[in-house]
């Protein structure tokens, strides 16, 4: 049975700040690039052990490249998927993630 999606807090407001980044040139493509990163993460639900594990950046959590620029990093949890954060760009995951707790 498939898992249910859950994106904390800080991983719907990485999505708005990528949106709002992107958005600021064209609108359309910034929809249309978080409804993809969206629909990308629908598949952990199926697929939980699609991205690997990263324990060093925290327990449980396993990281899911998307399109070269963008990091899901997410928790498989018995009965859900809980997207923790998602990072736009080559930006230093253990400082944020750290900063995040």
């Amino acid at each position: 049975m498939p898992r249910e999606l859950i994106y904390r807090p800080l991983a719907e407001e990485d999505l708005q700040d990528i949106y709002l980044y992107i958005a600021a040139d064209n609108p359309q493509r910034a929809f249309d690039f978080v409804s993809d990163i969206r629909s990308r993460c629908v598949l952990l639900c199926d697929t939980p052990a699609l991205g690997p594990s990263r324990p060093r950046l925290g327990a449980g959590l396993r990281i899911y490249p998307i399109r070269r620029r963008v990091v899901v990093i997410y928790r498989v949890l018995e009965t859900a998927i809980e997207v923790v954060r998602v990072f736009y760009g080559g930006r230093d995951i253990e400082t944020l993630l750290a900063d995040s707790e």
